[in-house]
């Protein structure tokens, strides 16, 4: 298991340079990356120019979001899934570990038997074309409103309806993205857990929730830094991981109780965080902070 960093978890963003410095400087081992950006500088210059900070960091490429939406029209999908050959194609040069989707929370196209149908045959088609590169596509879902508008049926929203979708997948290649504040609001449970199966988990996210908020109640606000108040069972799941021997990316999402907290005060909070869930599931993690490096020119930005 290793440290990612995805600076979208914890409301935080950067250039790509900024990023992989505050990767660096606080000893995470991966990052998450904008696939869009790096297709569209593939496309202006050389993919080692466009890869340049990256290769030269040696940060691994946890993940990315593929860029396809599930709920697409026909030729709208049709179109972004051939488009998929060369995202994957940079992806697999790269050595980008796993390619991100989320299942709809809701629908304005199909009633739910008939869409479940047409996603479920959209996932294993876009998990083949990242197979030909050995991307491992991981699945994930909302559990709660993406929008502020309800769409017509609903669809995938808690873990019963996620674990359905992923079992009734038939790509060998189609894994999932675990996120404990989703599964914590999601309802999810042990059984649910074993049914997926360990080894079709290809990256976590690890959360809290605010103390003396139950999960039918929580809110987006509600969703703190793993080990804030432990009420989330994090540590058990990552001795899970460990016994399995996984070396899976891991990322805090979340915020912290202090709202005043700066960029670079997040990302140590992140490190403080998930080195603590680490040292307590007894996984080995490396602390680093800026005073052992250059004062860099970024580290007061806001």
């Amino acid at each position: 298991m290793y440290k990612n960093l995805n600076c979208d978890l914890l409301g935080i963003s950067g250039r790509q340079s900024e990023i992989i410095e505050l990767a660096l400087t606080y000893g995470f081992r991966g990052i998450e990356i904008d696939m869009d950006d790096l297709v569209k500088r593939c496309g202006r210059s050389s993919f080692e120019s466009a890869s340049r900070f990256i290769a030269s960091s040696k940060l691994k490429i946890a993940g990315f979001d593929a860029p396809i939406d599930l709920d697409s029209d026909e030729e709208t999908f049709t179109v972004r899934l051939a488009q998929l050959n060369g995202v994957a194609e940079i992806a697999g040069r790269a050595s980008a570990k796993t390619a991100i989707v989320t299942i709809p929370y809701g629908t304005n196209r199909l009633p739910y038997p008939e869409y479940f149908d047409v996603v479920r045959k959209r996932i294993d088609q876009i998990a083949e074309v990242f197979a030909k590169e050995e991307v491992r596509l991981a699945l994930t879902f909302h559990s709660q409103a993406p929008d502020a508008e309800e769409k017509q049926f609903k669809f995938v929203r808690d873990v019963e309806g996620f674990t359905a979708i992923v079992r009734a997948c038939t790509s060998k290649n189609v894994a999932i993205l675990y996120d404990s504040w989703d599964w914590f609001v999601g309802g999810g449970t042990a059984e649910q857990f074993e049914q997926i199966g360990i080894q079709r988990v290809a990256s976590l996210r690890l959360s809290d929730c605010r103390e003396g908020v139950s999960a039918s109640d929580a809110s987006a606000d509600d969703c703190l830094l793993p080990g804030t108040t432990e009420t989330i069972d994090n540590v058990s799941l990552l001795q899970k991981f460990a016994e399995a021997e996984l070396k899976l990316p891991v990322s805090a999402r979340g915020k912290t109780l202090d709202e005043s907290t700066t960029r670079d005060g997040l990302v140590a909070a992140a490190q403080d965080a998930l080195d603590k869930t680490f040292e307590a599931a007894g996984i080995p993690s490396e602390t680093r902070k800026p005073e052992m490096f250059a004062e860099t020119s970024y580290s007061r930005s806001f």
